[in-house]
């Protein structure tokens, strides 16, 4: 008697958050997620690109539904088209 295993179906491509319970994601570890600088990260969160919240004096986080958002769809066009002053 042979013992028949499933064909394991193809996985989709997973969330970088997958498994991450967290509703707000550090600025920083968005930006180490998403393959951009820090500083890319503060920029693009200046210019509210990046939404961003704050928890107490300084620190800046992302909601975790924004980033699965920019993962899928990538980030929202800058306001000025991407010209810069």
């Amino acid at each position: 008697m042979t013992a028949s295993h499933p064909v394991p179906s193809p996985t989709p491509a997973g969330s970088v958050l997958d498994g991450d319970p967290r509703i707000l994601i550090p600025l920083p570890e968005v930006a180490e997620r998403l393959g951009i600088s820090r500083w890319q990260a503060y920029k693009l969160a200046r210019s509210g690109r990046l939404p961003t919240t704050r928890l107490g004096a300084r620190d800046l986080h992302v909601p975790a539904a924004v980033l699965r958002r920019i993962e899928q769809e990538g980030l929202p066009p800058a306001p000025d088209g991407g010209r810069s002053a």
